[in-house]
């Protein structure tokens, strides 16, 4: 009897900490190190959603699909990272390591305890990879038109690097923040690409894969590549399925979002099925 009071009452605490902590993390902006982040936790259900947007985009590009996840029973968690949005500006000199140190710092502050799933676009595919590989929390991925690591080899990151620089003048001289927040991130592509490749998701992690039937390759060499590449890490492991998002460019959230929340019903089920054991 006394050990199963002491039970309930851990249970309760727990339960009113995790109430607290989304309290604290609903649309308002965090320390995590010497940076404050804005991070908006929503919703009910022990499934949590962590959505990661791309390049230069902040989680608004979330804002539609959000509420109609939310409906599937299951937390939210969107933010910006340092630099984008509502968060502050990024501090000294950037790594896509720093990222994903600060996506786990604002989970562990938000209470987020798992199982997660991340829902990833575009260069949120490379943090996805990252934090996957490394917490044990991650539970499913859903990518939408994500970078896939193996695609970014040294050739093809030097090759998108080269293409963008001759814009920086212009972009400086018209959207200076923006410069200076991009252009480091394109500088850093080759080591960043480098380092997702050097990871292993967890051979048992299901992924749904989403490809966009207009993405952003500029070729019709470049575009093959990249079908290629998605294409090949979809047949790497059983627990990997692809979607297309037919008549989208690369912003699916936007064109398809029936698409994406289809991928995202299905990713839930799925945890939820191996959670219980059924």
């Amino acid at each position: 009897m006394w050990m199963a009071t002491r039970l309930t009452l851990a249970l309760a605490a727990s339960m009113t900490f995790a109430a607290a902590a989304q309290a604290n993390c609903s649309a308002t902006k965090i320390a995590i190190g010497h940076q404050r982040l804005f991070v908006d936790l929503g919703g009910n259900g022990p499934v949590t959603l962590v959505f990661e947007a791309g390049n230069g985009d902040d989680s608004r590009v979330w804002a539609n699909l959000v509420p109609k996840a939310q409906a599937l029973g299951v937390r939210t968690f969107v933010y910006d990272r340092a630099g984008l949005g509502q968060s502050d500006r990024r501090q000294g000199a950037y790594s896509i390591d720093k990222d994903v140190r600060a996506l786990r710092g604002a989970l562990d502050r938000c209470a987020v305890q798992g199982p997660v799933i991340l829902v990833a676009h575009s260069y949120g595919g490379f943090i996805a990879h990252l934090l996957a590989a490394q917490d044990r929390r991650v539970a499913g991925m859903v990518l939408v038109d994500a970078n896939i690591p193996a695609f970014f080899d040294p050739a093809e990151t030097e090759a998108i690097v080269g293409r963008y620089r001759p814009q920086y003048a212009a972009l400086r001289a018209q959207a200076p923040a923006l410069a200076e927040l991009l252009i480091p991130i394109i500088e850093a592509y080759p080591k960043t690409a480098r380092r997702a490749r050097a990871v292993a998701l967890p051979p048992a992690l299901p992924v749904i894969d989403i490809v966009a039937e207009r993405s952003w390759a500029e070729t019709p060499d470049e575009a093959a590549r990249m079908r290629a590449a998605h294409a090949a890490f979809v047949a790497a492991n059983p627990r990997r399925s692809a979607m297309l998002a037919d008549g989208s460019s690369h912003a699916v959230m936007k064109d398809r979002p029936d698409v994406v929340l289809a991928a995202i019903t299905q990713m839930v089920a799925q945890v939820r099925g191996e959670k219980t054991g059924r």
